[in-house]
């Protein structure tokens, strides 16, 4: 059921009440970091937003009310604002100096979000969209390295579109890897975070290899994806608390898939290990699809006990990562308790540790139970999608992530989970009637061309075919005029 529109219950205007579902739902939150801090002041504050960032977050802050009231006149004034910061956009990129400045760049992914937020029918106007920004990001240059902002502002492009060529079946741009030499840099190696994002681009390009039938042996491919399962095992080992999750006992209950949860200490911490465990996901599938393939090869090449046993392995690890993803929604979706269990276990260690610390804490700000916000974490929707996805997962599964998908979608107004959670229906549709081929490297998503993404009426009245839908993720915008948005982009 709907919410009740605001009307004259909100008092603050709806730019106000836009701004602040923006940082409410996309921000780190007043805990994360403290307002007192240093990083709140340098890029969380209100104080100062370039115009043309100031109207896309209004955008995107109005399509989630938007979303959340169900109101078609909310939707339209979302509509609105997001077209008059597509034209402030279209004359930054006019500019020779506005079109490398961050404050374009930042309302491209801004927009792109928008897209995420508000498009329930597919995710044509995000893929589309990522390639517009990927194409800012080469325009920039190594001088976006100059800075902390440029810096963190092309990862998370970057970190996009690798989910975009993920989609296609592609590998990155050569430029990426090109700019990539230069980022390293500038960072921090040893940072889970930056170990993720190269780890991803390697997961894409050996993914892109095996659809474009490169020529390398099933054994090549199982020593590349266990290669890299190596590292990803590896991208949290020694790193400190800040990146360690207790695993709370508890008794079973409906917003809990088996009878325990995790805690995070960060929103970072939890997206980052649902990002690798989505990653480790892909390697396994992988894996295990080469050795079955390799079952009915004349003569087989995957040969000895080794082969079988890390067949179950895989299937072992897979069901794992499943279970670890689902684990996590409890604190996406703040089911957890206002009380805490006696116990929690940690799982770097086998001892069990008091939980009343992490659930409840003293009333600082560093020892409160932090409140993983999963509006401004889309890319956790699409690990969560990958866990209902795999061929091994189970009907029961499946039904607990769809019901997930449903409550991110009216809780959090984040109608991309719609997007996937349709594919997801479509998805078993067809696995259960066997019209999904068995290929060594899994699609995710079902067919192109599935029904799952109906025609668009922008689509419609001008006549054109509906862009190809190849992606499988969240946020990221390009830039077309107004008119063009009836064209498509202009990239």
């Amino acid at each position: 059921m709907a919410k009740q529109y605001p009307g004259t219950a909100i008092t603050a205007s709806l730019i106000d009440q836009g701004i602040s579902f923006f940082m409410s739902y996309y921000c780190t939150g007043v805990d994360q970091p403290s307002i007192q801090s240093a990083e709140y002041q340098q890029h969380l504050s209100t104080h100062g937003f370039h115009p043309l960032v100031a109207t896309s977050m209004t955008a995107l802050g109005i399509a989630g009310v938007a979303n959340l009231y169900m109101d078609p006149r909310l939707k339209s004034e979302a509509t609105r604002w997001y077209l008059e910061a597509i034209k402030m956009a279209n004359a930054a990129i006019s500019s020779p100096k506005d079109v490398k400045a961050d404050s374009t760049l930042t309302s491209v992914n801004l927009l792109s979000m928008f897209e995420a937020t508000f498009n329930d029918n597919s995710l044509a106007g995000w893929s589309n969209h990522v390639d517009g920004a990927a194409s800012l990001i080469r325009m920039r240059g190594m001088d976006q390295f100059s800075t902390p902002a440029g810096q963190r502002m092309y990862l998370h492009t970057v970190g996009l579109l690798t989910m975009n060529c993920m989609g296609k079946g592609i590998p990155l741009p050569r430029y990426v890897h090109d700019l990539n030499t230069e980022v390293m840099k500038h960072l921090d190696i040893e940072d889970p975070r930056n170990r993720f994002f190269f780890l991803h681009i390697k997961t894409i390009d050996l993914r892109a290899r095996i659809l474009n039938q490169e020529a390398f042996s099933l054994k090549d491919i199982v020593d590349s994806a266990l290669e890299l399962d190596d590292v990803a095992v590896n991208i949290f080992k020694d790193q400190g608390s800040d990146w360690d999750y207790d695993v709370v006992s508890c008794e079973k209950q409906e917003c809990c898939y088996e009878n325990f949860y995790h805690i995070y200490p960060t929103a970072t911490a939890a997206q980052t290990w649902n990002w690798v465990r989505y990653n480790r996901i892909y390697f396994h599938d992988i894996i295990r699809n080469c050795i079955l393939a390799d079952f009915t090869s004349t003569p087989p090449t995957l040969v000895g006990t080794k082969y079988h046993r890390q067949l179950e392995i895989s299937a072992r690890t897979l069901y794992q990562l499943q279970s670890d993803i689902i684990a996590s929604m409890p604190q996406f979706l703040h089911d957890v308790p206002d009380i805490s269990p006696s116990r929690a276990t940690s799982p770097t260690s086998s001892e069990s540790t008091p939980a009343v610390k992490a659930l409840v804490g003293n009333g600082s700000v560093r020892d409160r139970l932090p409140i993983v916000r999963v509006a401004g974490g889309y890319s956790t929707v699409w690990a969560l999608y990958v866990a209902a996805a795999m061929p091994l997962a189970s009907s029961r599964s499946q039904d607990f992530i769809h019901n997930c998908m449903t409550r991110i979608e009216h809780e959090f107004g984040i109608n991309q989970a719609r997007v996937l959670s349709n594919a997801l229906k479509l998805k078993r549709h067809l696995a259960s009637k066997g019209s999904i081929a068995f290929g060594v490297c899994p699609q995710y998503l079902p067919p192109d061309g599935g029904t799952y993404v109906p025609q668009q009426d922008l689509y419609k009245k001008v006549g054109q075919k509906v862009p190809e839908v190849l992606m499988e993720a969240s946020f990221q915008a390009a830039l077309p005029t107004v008119a063009e948005i009836l064209s498509g982009p202009k990239y």
